[in-house]
């Protein structure tokens, strides 16, 4: 059995159940922490968009971006500190925003999320955007498609630190 990792604008990742650390990072995404990934530019525009649950898009990402993008800069600006999370009822976004001002948002369950893990993972993501997309990014012309590509480096990156993350998580419980 497989299971398909991204929504439908996205290259689908499958990840064969038989290899247990695929299924082990699937678990992680699904159950334990990240639900929805989301890379924001300086301007406040959703450079890539993942929902890792479902095949199911927000209904309007821009302006979610947007957003977002205020209020990290209306806490920066007023309060001369960075926005960590946004908590709601059932489920919390940890923002982190790189030195570029590049923000990468992550939503993910209110009571199952753990702060150095998705430090970790958000600054490994957001390191390899910006380097593997550094020509596109200079030369940006709105066209977000040319950054799709980029889940398959995500579940590199998750595969790669998964002994880390899980040593981390296995230590929260």
């Amino acid at each position: 059995m497989t299971h398909k990792l991204f929504d439908k604008s996205s290259p689908i990742i499958e990840f064969n159940k038989n290899i247990s650390n695929n299924q082990e990072i699937f678990e992680i995404l699904k159950v334990k922490m990240i639900q929805e990934l989301m890379i924001i530019n300086q301007e406040g525009i959703a450079l890539l968009y993942h929902n890792f649950l479902h095949n199911e898009r927000v209904d309007d990402e821009q302006s979610l971006a947007s957003y977002f993008d205020v209020i990290c800069r209306f806490t920066k600006h007023s309060f001369k500190e960075s926005l960590k999370t946004l908590e709601l009822d059932s489920f919390i976004f940890f923002f982190y925003t790189h030195k570029s001002l590049f923000h990468l948002v992550l939503k993910c369950e209110n009571e199952k999320y753990n702060k150095d893990v998705l430090e970790s993972i958000s600054e490994k993501i957001i390191k390899k955007f910006l380097l593997k997309y550094k020509k596109e990014l200079k030369d940006f012309n709105g066209e977000t498609s040319l950054f799709i590509s980029f889940s398959e480096d995500i579940i590199e990156i998750l595969a790669a630190k998964f002994d880390e993350f899980k040593k981390l998580l296995t230590m929260e419980q």
